[in-house]
């Protein structure tokens, strides 16, 4: 592995339990969510030290900038680590493998790469915002235990992963937030033994069932606030706008297709999003827009839930538009 920046040398991090490791692992269309992540983390934990790890296989001086703008303005540590994309290359044959970005494995091999650099590694999806106090996760009893977790959605995703993959305990958990002892990780050969999965098996949630599969029976489940999954699209679509959470919550975690920092999420969450963004590196980037036939058809249909009517069919129009040239190209190319 190469490295944009070195990490600090481990006496000064692993002696230091006060400072807390966290880490992401992102492709091009996530660095300005990762960003604003940091700065929430940042933002509801001013007393605390951090050391952020970027794990990705390319970036951009654009976001190699801004990443530096950000580690100054908060006076943080973010070490960025630059992937070698052979490093997947036994298992590049596998279907798995070759159906997904190369970012999609990036959290398998964090923990690996952070060894002797940090004994826990706090792992955060980059569509993640911290709203909470983080002091309590730090201090999570995690003997015997390789990984602190919380749990998937129980009438759903649990359901149905337990059963599909022949779990024996009956916990799925969803792996966008994770905080992972590093040594009993690498002791359980937990990187080799997800990635043969992952090239052995077609897995619905690919890396997030191979953790479940060779986790099953090493992990704590914590409480919900630690990763409170909100899928956007389910309140779009029945004409929802605001941000009706009355738990406590210390990481807000949008799933789905709909992400806070697209213009076409007509919702509370992307006014959230906006302002800790604003006090990010990112300030000054626009929101993204509907581009693809998926996203302009979604961005019709909230329209219209929200009696937002003429607006709402002018984007139908551009969705079917959309979808003809698609199909025309298509049938050109047969």
């Amino acid at each position: 592995m190469s490295a944009i920046s070195s990490c600090t040398p481990a006496s000064d991090t692993i002696l230091n339990p006060a400072v807390m490791h966290v880490a992401f692992g992102v492709d091009t269309n996530y660095f300005r969510g990762m960003g604003v992540n940091i700065t929430s983390v940042i933002k509801n934990n001013p007393d605390m030290d951090f050391i952020f790890h970027v794990f990705a296989f390319s970036i951009t001086d654009d976001n190699r900038r801004r990443l530096a703008q950000l580690e100054s303005s908060f006076n943080t540590s973010i070490k960025i680590h630059v992937l070698d994309s052979d490093i997947l290359s036994e298992f590049s044959q596998f279907p798995c493998f070759s159906q997904h970005s190369l970012g999609t494995f990036v959290r398998l091999l964090i923990p690996n790469l952070l060894r002797g650099i940090t004994q826990k590694v706090l792992y955060l999806d980059a569509d993640i915002l911290c709203m909470g106090k983080l002091e309590e996760l730090s201090s999570v009893e995690m003997t015997g235990c390789i990984a602190a977790v919380v749990q998937d959605e129980i009438q759903t995703t649990v359901k149905t992963q337990v059963a599909a993959l022949n779990l024996k305990n009956p916990e799925y958990f969803n792996a966008g937030v994770m905080y992972i002892d590093v040594d009993n990780w690498i002791a359980n050969d937990s990187q080799n033994k997800a990635l043969t999965i992952l090239s052995m098996q077609e897995l619905r949630f690919a890396d997030q069932d191979a953790l479940n599969i060779i986790l099953n029976g090493y992990t704590k489940y914590i409480d919900k606030k630690w990763n409170f999954r909100y899928h956007l699209v389910d309140f779009l679509s029945k004409g929802g706008t605001t941000l009706n959470v009355t738990e406590p919550v210390v990481f807000m975690h949008f799933t789905g297709p709909v992400k806070p920092w697209q213009d076409w999420c007509l919702h509370e969450a992307k006014s959230i999003f906006i302002e800790y963004q604003l006090m990010s590196s990112w300030a000054d980037m626009p929101l993204d827009q509907p581009k693809s036939v998926k996203e302009l058809k979604l961005f019709s249909k909230f329209l219209i839930k929200q009696d937002r009517v003429i607006e709402g069919i002018g984007w139908h129009i551009k969705y079917l538009w959309k979808k003809f040239i698609q199909y025309f190209k298509s049938r050109a190319k047969a």
